[in-house]
């Protein structure tokens, strides 16, 4: 019996000690793991606080370089805008209602203009660089013009020139606007875009591509700019076919014709997103309804 108890008095001694055993290894393990976790976590911590602090110092410098370039961009625009309007008051005070206007623009306006438009070139994308690559087009148009044949500079009359500008100012004013984040129709941008591309099919002379076009898009009786934005719109296809196979003729041979060729690059960039962008509004008009 002795002998009996002494056994089963040293197997449970044993069993208590093997469950204290685990227990004590069973707690190191989970405050060893426990500790590794939390050094882990601090580290994470702190590798994420440094991340998010320099997220927050280029943000602050994203909004201060945004800042700087809208402030830039908004003074750009008034004065760009506000130039026009002054040369246009002034070149219209030479109008003779008997006779008309037989004035170019006037030089000091124009190359004002033209110094404008160079210093702010950074900050105007390819909306705003088309829309007021018209209107220098415009006044270029007005310039007396030397036939070569000895004779003295013929000068056309300019009251169509000061039309067309009139007809583009309040949507440049548009683009404008929209830019700085104010509401604008977008409707006036597609009306420059279009009329960028029926002036560029109709002012140059490739007539072994088709330029300028017989037909639709021929616009040599029409005068008024709205009655060419009319004839690009009600002949939207032809007109973009026509003007991507242009693009293609000026690539040829590298590009020689640079600056066509930039001109035409540009308006198909942005009819293309006027046209993706009125697709777009159309379907959700749809899908409201």
């Amino acid at each position: 019996m002795e002998y009996l108890l002494s056994i089963l008095s040293g197997g449970f001694s044993g069993a208590v000690l093997v469950w204290l055993a685990q227990g004590w290894i069973s707690e190191r393990l989970k405050q060893s793991i426990k500790h590794e976790y939390a050094e882990k976590l601090e580290s994470y911590k702190t590798e994420l606080n440094s991340k998010v602090e320099a997220i927050k110092h280029e943000n602050q410098v994203s909004q201060l370089r945004t800042s700087l370039f809208f402030d830039h961009q908004r003074d750009a625009f008034a004065t760009l805008i506000t130039k026009i309007a002054q040369i246009n008051k002034e070149w219209v005070s030479h109008y003779d209602p008997e006779v008309g206007l037989y004035e170019p623009v006037p030089s000091s306006g124009q190359r004002e203009f033209e110094e404008l438009l160079y210093h702010h070139q950074l900050f105007l994308d390819e909306e705003c660089l088309m829309a007021l690559s018209l209107v220098k087009d415009a006044y270029n148009r007005s310039l007396p013009f030397d036939d070569g044949s000895g004779a003295p500079p013929h000068q056309n009359e300019s009251s169509q020139h000061i039309s067309f500008i009139e007809y583009l100012q309040p949507r440049i004013a548009s683009v404008f606007r929209g830019k700085i984040g104010v509401d604008s129709d977008p409707q006036h941008l597609m009306d420059i875009a279009v009329l960028s591309a029926i002036e560029l099919v109709n002012r140059y002379h490739f007539l072994d591509m088709g330029v300028p076009p017989e037909g639709n898009l021929s616009t040599r009786r029409t005068k008024d700019a709205s009655d060419k934005v009319k004839v690009g719109l009600d002949n939207i296809d032809e007109l973009i076919t026509l003007l991507r196979s242009f693009d293609e003729y000026l690539s040829r041979d590298g590009g020689w014709i640079h600056e066509a060729q930039l001109k035409v690059k540009r308006t198909l960039n942005v009819l293309d997103k006027c046209l993706t962008n009125q697709s777009t509004r159309t379907k959700l008009d749809c899908a409201s309804v």
